[in-house]
Formats: structure tokens, C-alpha cells, sequence
């Protein structure tokens, strides 16, 4: 969620391979299309972590085979900085919508291992009713200058993505869907991601898998993660 975010999580997977790709031998998802405007979200932000991340899914909403990965980030307790990228800024692509976005009251991530080298990774942030539509738009105008980018693991073994959009049915008050495939050594990940704003949260669901993920997984994750935050 993907894999992970970014290069952190989805290193360890990828460096199983061997050869190497580029980011040109990598297919180009589909272009986005237009940025989608939130909704009009006059309630209130939640204001604790704690009480965001209870609010995320667990494993009884998830598909079988799937279990916590211990990684933790949240506004308490930050991962640090993610490795740099080519260009310079596309490092923020699927890292927490409350580091891209400092405005939010709260924020949380939690993340989900599954079989061979799949994931689901969901992260939420609540903003005040002023920050909630510049912060939709923001992230939305990241992966539009990110659409085919390059950067290097702890190893320092290349790695290549490219960004695109995704078509996915309504959901919550606001939704824009796109697609990344992470490529490197020979190993290529397919990360679904649903960007949902539900009220004055926004959230980040992600679905990984190697080569190709099924997209009625990341409907059906979605639905239930607005269900919760409903």
C-alpha cells in the first residue's frame, strides 16, 4: 500500500530478484484525468491518533491470509524521512497523507501482510474544514508530476515507477483512484490505491501484489474503510 509506502516498504520484496528493469521497460499506466474537488466537509476533525487509528480496519475486514506487519507511523511516532527520488519530491507518493499534509489534527497508518509479497496498507488523516479541500488536491498534484520516476533501496539497487490513473466506483464523500508499478531486478509490484475523503478525513487505501491485483479488492477495502470512518 502497496506494498507500502514508497521506497521503504517495498524494498525488501523486490530486492528477491535478479536482472533489472528500467523504467522504460515498465508499461505505462493510464494517463489521470482531471484533479477531483472535495467535498464540502463542515464537521469537525478527529484530534487524536488513537482514536483515528481505531478507526482503521482490522484483520476481520480484510480478505483471509492477512496479518499486521508491525510497521507503525503515526504523528507520535514518525518512520523518518523517505530516500530521495529522480525528480526530487516524488519520495512523498503514498507516504502518509498527515506527513504529506502537516495540517492534520490527526493522523495514523496501520499495514497488512499477505501471500506472496501482497499487501494492504490504509493511512487516514482528519483536517480542519479550511485545510481539508487544499490537502485533496495537493496529494492529487503530487502523483500527477510523479508519473514515471526512479530511486534506490537500502541497498542501493535501482528501483523504477510509474504512476497512473485508476477508475474505481464512488465512494465516501469524494474519491480518486490511481495505479503504481514498482519495478526493479527483475520483480515488478502493482499497487491499487483509492484516496477517500470521508467527512473531514481523508483516507489512503492501498492493495499490492506481484504483477497484477485484482481491483474489486481495493473497491470492496475501501467500502469497508468508509464504512468505519462513517
Amino acid at each position: 500500500m502497496n506494498k507500502g509506502f514508497g521506497l521503504v516498504l517495498v524494498g525488501a520484496a523486490l530486492a528477491a530478484g535478479c536482472g533489472s528493469d528500467t523504467t522504460e521497460d515498465t508499461p505505462a499506466p493510464p494517463a489521470f484525468g482531471p484533479v477531483v474537488a472535495a467535498a464540502p466537509a463542515p464537521g469537525t476533525p478527529i484530534d487524536n491518533s488513537d482514536v483515528l487509528l481505531a478507526r482503521l480496519l482490522d484483520p476481520a475486514d480484510l480478505p483471509a491470509g492477512f496479518t499486521p506487519s508491525g510497521t507503525s507511523r503515526s504523528a507520535d511516532l514518525p518512520l523518518g524521512d523517505p530516500p530521495p527520488t529522480d525528480p526530487a519530491g516524488c519520495e512523498q507518493v503514498m507516504t502518509p497523507l498527515g506527513e504529506q499534509r502537516p495540517q492534520a489534527r490527526a493522523w495514523n497508518f496501520i499495514g497488512y501482510n499477505g501471500p506472496n509479497f501482497s499487501s494492504i496498507d490504509i493511512d487516514a488523516a482528519s483536517y480542519p474544514t479550511d485545510q481539508i479541500g487544499p490537502a485533496f488536491a495537493a496529494v492529487q498534484q503530487t502523483l500527477r508530476g510523479c508519473t514515471a520516476y526512479s530511486g534506490t533501496d537500502a541497498d542501493k539497487t535501482r528501483i523504477d515507477f510509474r504512476l497512473g490513473g485508476l477508475e474505481q466506483p464512488p465512494a465516501g464523500d469524494a474519491i480518486t483512484s490511481f495505479q503504481l508499478r514498482t519495478s526493479s531486478d527483475g520483480i515488478t509490484l502493482v499497487t491499487l490505491v483509492s484516496l477517500v475523503q470521508v467527512g473531514n478525513t481523508l483516507a489512503q487505501v492501498a492493495v499490492t501484489g506481484l504483477d497484477a491485483v485484482d481491483p474489486g479488492v481495493l473497491t470492496a477495502v475501501t467500502a469497508a474503510q468508509v464504512r468505519r470512518l462513517s
